[in-house]
């Protein structure tokens, strides 16, 4: 249901390249979609309606949440299930409480902050509506 509503927002030429599901701490699911067309990506959060999300904060706090969590995967190595994720602040926990390396873990973490932040001003240069 969420892709065939984020299919709807896209533009000529581009085409959906990925949709994470996020339910950061507002407790609301809400999904991150990424759009291409050649080299550009641009960014819209659908609610769980798959209504377009125009809120600021809820964007920044979803798109947070879905990359730490991409980045804590590959930080925890095996510790990744292959059943459908949804990004959360619990399981974020999980996957540093079940890393085989938690030292690792906790150091990479702790350099991902950068590259999030970064993701998050790419989001919002990029995102479909304008945000308030």
């Amino acid at each position: 249901m969420i892709a065939e509503a984020a299919v709807t927002y896209a533009r000529e030429r581009e085409e959906l390249a990925g949709v994470v599901p996020a339910e950061p701490g507002s407790g609301a699911r809400v999904y991150v979609c990424a759009y291409r067309d050649g080299e550009r990506t641009s960014w819209l959060v659908l609610d769980a309606q798959g209504a377009p999300v125009d809120d600021r904060a809820l964007v920044r706090d979803a798109v947070s949440i879905a990359s730490l969590c991409e980045l804590a995967e590959e930080a925890a190595g095996g510790a990744v299930p292959e059943a459908p994720r949804v990004a959360t602040a619990e399981r974020l926990d999980a996957l540093g409480t079940e890393s085989a390396d938690r030292q690792g873990f906790v150091t990479a973490m702790k350099q991902a902050t950068g590259t999030v932040e970064e993701l998050v001003r790419d989001v919002q240069r990029g995102y479909k509506r304008p945000l308030r």
